[in-house]
C-alpha cells in the first residue's frame, strides 16, 4: 500500500484519537471540579489522574470497539452520536468495575466516575463536531487526477465521492471513459487529451495521481508521468488506491508474478510463534466457555429440533488439506447425514430459513463457534484468517475463479478481515470480493491487522451482527 496515502488516513485518525483523549481527560477534571465544587487540589490530581488515564486508555479502546475511529461515521451524525452515547455508557460501567476492583482506599470515585463520563462525552461530541468540520477543509484533502478508463476507476470515484471524510476529492480525469455520466461527478474537471496531464496537476493543484493499469506502457503517458517527478507529485497505481480505500486487492492484477511479488515473504518467525501460542489460550479459554455452556446449548438444540448437538463438516484448510470443523448445530437437520442440505451442497443465505430459532440466536452471539476449541488447539485453524470453505464449494470456486487457491497459503480463521467487512457470500461476485478480502489480509498480515479485526469482530458479536 502507499505509504503517503496510508499515512494520511492513518494521520487523520491519530488526530481524532489524540482529541477523544484530551477531551476526557478534561472531562475528568470537570468532573472532580464540579462534585467537591472547587477545582481539584495537586494531591488530589496526583492521586486520581494515573487511574484515569488507564481507564480512559480502555475507553478508547472500547471507542474503538464501537467504530468510533471509522472516519466514514462521521457522515452520519445520528449515527455517530448514538454510538458515542452507547460507549458512554459502557464506559460507566467499566469505570465503576475498575475502580471497584482497586483497594477501597486508593479512590473512591462514585459521583466524580460518572460526571467524568458525562463531560468527557460531551467535549467529545464538540470536538468530533468540530473534526468533522476540519475533513472537508482543503487542508486535509488530496486532490487526486485519474489518467486512463478502468472498470475499478469509476468504482473508486462513486466511492471518493461517497466518502469524502476518507480525504480525498476527485479533482480531475484525463482519457476517462468515453460515455460517463459526468453528472455524477460535479467537482471533477474531464479531459480527453493526456496533454492535459501537466496543467491538470498545475490547474488543480494535484497532490496524488492515479495511473491505471491498462495504459502504464503508453510511451507518451509514461513522459508525461516523468516530468511529473520533479513537481514533487504523488503518482500511484490504480492498484494502490483500490487497496487503500476498498480493503481488497482488485481482480485485475491477479497473476502468478504479482503473486511471487507480494506473497512469499515468508512471515517473521515471532509473528507466526506469537500467534500459535495466542491461538492456544484463546482456545483453553473457549473450552472452559464450552463445558460450562454445553449442557444448557444443548437441551435447548434439542428440545426445538432432532439431530446430533455438535455438528462435524469437512473443511478445507492450509495446503488445501481437510480436516473436520465442530459446530452447534444450528439448522434442522434435514438429510439423512444431519445436514441440513437436501439437494446437494450450497451456501447458506441470508434469513435462511433452515436456520432454527436456536440456530439464529447462537449464529449472531457466535456461540456455535465454541466446539472450534478442538480446531484452535489442534491447530487445524487459528483465531483470524479466511473463513475455511467445504471442498466441494473450494471446488466450484476453484474452476470459477483463476487463483481461488492463493487463500489456502495461511491458516483458515475463526475470524478474518472478509469476515468483519462482509457477510454473506452467496453468489460468485460475491466470493471474488471476498477472495479480494483474503488476498489484502494474506499480503498485509500484521499484529496490529491481526489486534484491528478482532475488536472489529467484538463489535460485530456485540451488535448481533454474526452469521
Amino acid at each position: 500500500m502507499n505509504t503517503h496515502m496510508h499515512n494520511k488516513y492513518r494521520a487523520k485518525q491519530l488526530i481524532l484519537l489524540l482529541g477523544d483523549v484530551l477531551s476526557l481527560l478534561l472531562g475528568v477534571l470537570a468532573g472532580m471540579s464540579l462534585r467537591n465544587l472547587r477545582f481539584p487540589t495537586a494531591q488530589e490530581l496526583e492521586k486520581a489522574i494515573p487511574l484515569f488515564l488507564i481507564l480512559i486508555g480502555i475507553w478508547v479502546i472500547i471507542n474503538y470497539i464501537n467504530g468510533l475511529y471509522e472516519l466514514a461515521r462521521h457522515k452520519h451524525r445520528s449515527v455517530l452520536f448514538s454510538r458515542m452515547l452507547q460507549a458512554s455508557m459502557v464506559n460507566i460501567v467499566v469505570g465503576i468495575m475498575f475502580f471497584y476492583m482497586l483497594p477501597q482506599k486508593i479512590i473512591s470515585p462514585k459521583t466524580v466516575l460518572l460526571l467524568s463520563v458525562m463531560a468527557g462525552y460531551s467535549l467529545v461530541a464538540i470536538w468530533r463536531m468540530i473534526f468533522s468540520s476540519l475533513v472537508a477543509t482543503k487542508a486535509l484533502i488530496s486532490p487526486i487526477l485519474f489518467i486512463g478508463d478502468m472498470e475499478e476507476m469509476t468504482e473508486l470515484a462513486d466511492l471518493i465521492y461517497d466518502m469524502p471524510e476518507r480525504g480525498y476529492a476527485l479533482a480531475a480525469w484525463v482519457a476517462g471513459p468515453k460515455n460517463i455520466d459526468k453528472a455524477k461527478y460535479p467537482n471533477t474537471t474531464f479531459y480527453d487529451s493526456i496533454k492535459a496531464i501537466r496543467p491538470s496537476v498545475s490547474v488543480h493543484t494535484i497532490d496524488t495521481v492515479v495511473v491505471a493499469y491498462n495504459i502504464k506502457h503508453d510511451a507518451s503517458i509514461v513522459q508525461e508521468l516523468y516530468e511529473l517527478l520533479f513537481w514533487q507529485t504523488n503518482i500511484v497505481s490504480l492498484a494502490t488506491l483500490y487497496e487503500s480505500i476498498t480493503g481488497r486487492i482488485p481482480p485485475y492484477i491477479f497473476s502468478e508474478h504479482w503473486f511471487l511479488d507480494h506473497l512469499q515473504q515468508s512471515v517473521h518467525p515471532v509473528y507466526g510463534r506469537i500467534r500459535r501460542i495466542f491461538d492456544v489460550i484463546i482456545g483453553l479459554l473457549m473450552f472452559l466457555c464450552l463445558c460450562i455452556l454445553y449442557p444448557a446449548i444443548a437441551l435447548a438444540i434439542r428440545i426445538e429440533s432432532k439431530g446430533n448437538i455438535i455438528f462435524r463438516q469437512e473443511r478445507v484448510g492450509m495446503s488445501a488439506t481437510t480436516f473436520t470443523l465442530f459446530k452447534f448445530r444450528s439448522m434442522y437437520a434435514l438429510a439423512p447425514d444431519g445436514s441440513a442440505e437436501t439437494e446437494g451442497v450450497q451456501f447458506a443465505t441470508k434469513n435462511d430459513a433452515r436456520v432454527t430459532h436456536v440456530g439464529r440466536f447462537l449464529r449472531k452471539s457466535r456461540i456455535d463457534e465454541l466446539p472450534q476449541a478442538i480446531n484452535l488447539i489442534r491447530g487445524d485453524i487459528s483465531i483470524i484468517g479466511p473463513r475455511p470453505e467445504r471442498p466441494e464449494i473450494v471446488s466450484q470456486l476453484e474452476n470459477d475463479m483463476s487463483y481461488y487457491q492463493v487463500r489456502h497459503l495461511v491458516k483458515p480463521g475463526i475470524t478474518g478481515w472478509a469476515q468483519v467487512n462482509q457477510h454473506y457470500t452467496d453468489t460468485l461476485e460475491q466470493s471474488l470480493q471476498k477472495l479480494q478480502y483474503d488476498l489484502y489480509y494474506i499480503k498485509n498480515r500484521s499484529m496490529l491487522l491481526d489486534l484491528s479485526i478482532l475488536l472489529k469482530t467484538i463489535n460485530v458479536v456485540m451488535r448481533g451482527m454474526g452469521q
